[in-house]
């Protein structure tokens, strides 16, 4: 009898399957959530009740767009925090279970750990973010709920793009390393499909993730987490 051994690398073996891998980088898992999962997640999620949005983030009394630079998000962040205090869990903050349920789930499939997780929210059709790269010094995750925006990654040196449009409940990982050689944005709903039937409200939720160690390829060199960690603090302070 020949005894069935389990895998080793977890982790690598995952990324062999995804759906979809880019010359970029990339790795995308469609229908990570399936259509009623991402359905009863988004509902949730986007209720400001359920989960805690700042809805109308200001500056300095002075309400942001969508043009807003890093810096301007990160003050306001600060300075919503320091307005209103530490967010307390109770039971009607249902988004908060379920963004934990979330991260258990991609930290068990993945066999990663999760050390933050961002929350983007896309309220119009005309929503967009720009050419930009990140700079957290981590690789991150991205799970996709409500409405579907093309995304496209544009390399440094041939300006060659390519492009993809998650779907409510896919989800993608992008390696740290891809900020070295691409840039990416996000389109508006309204170029994604100029019918105009795709104008709900994007939830794009950024985990931060830790690779295993066997994953040597995905190690992150002492810089990258101490620039990452800069940044946190100054966010969670």
């Amino acid at each position: 009898m020949t005894r069935r051994t389990t895998t080793t690398y977890p982790f690598l073996d995952k990324l062999d399957v995804a759906t979809t891998k880019k010359d970029c980088g990339l790795y995308m898992f469609k229908g990570f959530l399936s259509p009623k999962e991402a359905k009863v997640a988004f509902n949730i999620l986007v209720d400001d009740v359920k989960f805690p949005w700042d809805t109308k983030p200001e500056l300095n009394g002075e309400p942001l767009t969508q043009k807003s630079s890093k810096h301007e998000l990160l003050e306001s962040a600060k300075e919503y925090k320091k307005k209103n205090g530490k967010i307390k869990y109770n039971s009607n903050l249902k988004g908060l279970l379920k963004l934990g349920e979330l991260t258990a789930r991609i930290e068990q499939d993945f066999d990663v750990k999760v050390s933050y997780v961002f929350c983007n929210r896309f309220p119009n059709p005309d929503h967009i973010l720009d050419w930009h790269k990140n700079t957290y010094g981590q690789h991150i995750c991205v799970l996709t709920l409500g409405s579907k925006r093309r995304m496209e990654f544009r390399n440094n040196k041939t300006k060659k793009i390519e492009t993809m449009t998650p779907r409510t409940g896919d989800l993608y990982m992008m390696p740290l390393n891809m900020n070295n050689t691409h840039l990416h944005r996000v389109c508006s709903a309204n170029q994604t499909d100029p019918k105009g039937s795709n104008s709900d409200i994007l939830l794009s939720f950024v985990f931060f993730f830790k690779a295993p160690k066997y994953a040597k390829e995905f190690k992150i060199p002492k810089k990258k987490k101490d620039n990452m960690m800069g940044f946190l603090k100054s966010v969670l302070a």
